[in-house]
């Protein structure tokens, strides 16, 4: 597939956001929408269902207040996603439990959903992650570095965590990588696309890194803007709005400020997600690819992540 499509309403380019909910409270993430939906952008903003319980703080759907202003962006327009049932270790019962509690309190189940970072339930995670040979190397490190053997995931019916068959029925597309390019579609131009593999997964898609209000801000800038806009592709930045975008009195990022002024400023086709995944979808047809389409894709992910940890240290 050419990933140079054709956009709705004549854009010139597709945008989304897709902001992973950990730390997130109503304080800190509150004025980013306020901005986001006063500009006319709409983008997917992830939730857990259950307070933390591992190593991270954040609101969460159990939250009354929380709940209510999760309730307000979603009638605005913005799509409201899953980042597992909660931050920690959860049984299959209470992972189940969870998902019927999201669509009970929001009305629909999750189309879109991101692993969080290392939870017991994660689906095709670590080594799994990854196509062989690169699985094979993730987990000769992992054991290296860790001297334990991995989790077994959410996808592994024998887990006690196993809620596969629950996330292959209600959510529609998963993310797994992210690259530091910010025209996602020239990074992955088949996407979504399914793995045969990975039966419990319905679509895959990847994303544009812009892990932290730095990154962000420097993912958008004029020049990366300017070159989106170019190639008439798609964008969906995954990113953590917790992560100092707004200040201890409120106040949003400045920077952040300009960089959305000038990207509603031009001629895209601002969605959630799952609406922008849903279009692509239906342009491709099929939704497969190969097993040497993904392993290149594995390859150009390491050699991102090496200059970003160069660049950012992190």
């Amino acid at each position: 597939m050419n990933h140079n499509v054709t956009w709705p309403f004549g854009a010139k380019f597709a945008f989304s956001i897709f902001d992973d909910t950990d730390n997130a409270t109503v304080a800190n993430c509150k004025p980013v929408y306020d901005y986001l939906i006063e500009k006319g952008l709409l983008t997917t903003k992830s939730v857990w269902v259950y307070p933390p319980r591992g190593g991270y703080s954040g609101g969460s759907l159990s939250d009354p207040d929380y709940l209510k202003w999760v309730e307000s962006i979603d009638s605005a327009g913005v799509e409201v996603g899953l980042h597992n049932v909660g931050d920690g270790e959860f049984s299959r019962e209470e992972i189940l439990s969870g998902l019927g509690e999201f669509e009970n309190k929001l009305g629909h189940p999750p189309k879109v959903h991101c692993n969080h970072v290392s939870n017991p339930d994660n689906l095709y995670w670590w080594d799994r992650r990854f196509v062989w040979p690169i699985s094979f190397l993730y987990r000769i490190a992992y054991f290296l570095k860790r001297r334990k053997s991995m989790p077994f995931g959410g996808d592994a019916e024998s887990s006690d965590c196993f809620w596969g068959d629950a996330a292959r029925e209600k959510i529609k597309y998963v993310r797994n990588l992210t690259f530091t390019e910010v025209n996602t579609l020239s990074r992955d131009p088949e996407m979504p696309w399914h793995d045969p593999w990975k039966p419990y997964v319905n679509y895959w898609f990847s994303s544009s890194d812009g892990h932290n209000a730095t990154v962000f801000n420097d993912l958008l800038s004029l020049e990366n803007l300017d070159k989106l806009e170019a190639e008439g592709g798609a964008c969906i930045v995954y990113t953590h709005f917790a992560s100092g975008f707004v200040d201890e009195h409120g106040n949003l990022d400045p920077i952040f400020k300009t960089r959305i002024d000038d990207l509603a400023s031009r001629d895209g086709w601002f969605v959630p997600c799952g609406e922008l995944l849903d279009y692509l979808l239906e342009q491709k047809g099929t939704g497969k690819v190969s097993y040497w389409y993904r392993l290149s894709r594995n390859i150009v992910w390491i050699v991102e992540r090496l200059k970003k940890a160069i660049k950012y240290r992190m």
